[in-house]
């Protein structure tokens, strides 16, 4: 279930919580009884049994990915499981109470506070902070499975951050400078090594990160892209001063770069070929015509 839809069901249950508390509150709570004991006695009974289902439901939800997630939890959601599991033992309480301990009765609108401000710091811990964060997000648009989807950048950026460092340095991954479809196969690549780490969205939200902030478009040169790209990849062959000290013409450039690629087919894609040659040809051929 995507975290937009267990964001929602949070903060519905969180509102479910506040009406029977209310609710409770009017009935037992006020000097002055009220004209209509029933109906808000009805009334918060439907609420509580909402309340209960609904939050059931969230624990199976949040219990799946709990046992699904082979990394450690973050500071902030080990507290909102910790909350979470503790409203369990209340609302037990709470039922033993109205069904067998009758005696305690008039202390249920404690119990109701208690869950509700349980509640509100276990969904504004997590789902509040998503919603926060998603409003703030950048997004990119991607094709899957001949549609268009809306990604967000951010989630896209945790994943990577936290998924890919289990496997190997982050360096290794921010050291390229590929296309979408580059940078779609080369996330394939990983997932191919074990099917599990990454779910269809998930894949899709990190390779929306990786062509927002790594990403480069074929149809627009950069000539800082261009020197990039040098300064990462020409090293593993030869010293750069090697490259800027030499003296070529536009066309001599481009006849090197192509026998640098014949030693190593896989040093550079075409993309990136296309690139470093628009740098050496209009910033190194440039500034050394005019020497």
């Amino acid at each position: 279930m995507r975290p937009t839809t267990t964001s929602l069901l949070a903060f519905g249950l969180l509102i479910i919580g506040i009406v029977a508390v209310t609710l409770i509150l009017i009935l037992l709570g006020r000097i002055k009884a009220t004209q209509h004991p029933k109906f808000f006695r009805w009334a918060h009974r439907i609420a509580g049994y909402i309340f209960i289902i609904l939050y059931l439901f969230i624990c199976v939800i949040m219990f799946q990915k709990l046992t699904g997630n082979s990394s450690a939890l973050s500071a902030k959601d080990a507290i909102h499981a910790y909350l979470g599991i503790v409203i369990f033992p209340i609302l037990i309480v709470k039922i033993c109470i109205v069904r067998r301990f009758k005696k305690y009765y008039l202390r249920l609108p404690i119990y109701g506070m208690i869950i509700m401000i349980a509640v509100y710091m276990t969904v504004t811990l997590s789902a509040g902070y998503f919603m926060l964060s998603t409003a703030r997000s950048q997004y990119i648009v991607l094709s899957d499975k001949g549609r268009l989807v809306r990604v967000n950048v951010n989630i896209g950026r945790k994943i990577v951050r936290q998924t890919c460092s289990t496997c190997h340095s982050l360096e290794r991954v921010f050291s390229y400078v590929k296309t979408e479809a580059g940078w779609r196969d080369y996330v394939s690549r990983m997932r191919a090594k074990d099917q599990e780490i990454l779910s269809d969205r998930e894949t899709l939200e990190a390779v929306g990160y990786l062509v927002k902030n790594l990403g480069m478009d074929d149809t627009k040169m950069d000539v800082q892209l261009g020197m990039k790209i040098i300064l990462e990849k020409c090293h593993k062959c030869h010293t750069l001063e090697r490259i800027f000290t030499f003296k070529k013409t536009q066309a001599e450039w481009a006849q090197t770069l192509e026998l640098m690629r014949s030693f190593d087919p896989y040093l550079l894609n075409d993309s990136e070929a296309h690139q470093v040659n628009y740098y050496l040809g209009k910033v190194l051929a440039k500034q050394q015509a005019g020497q």
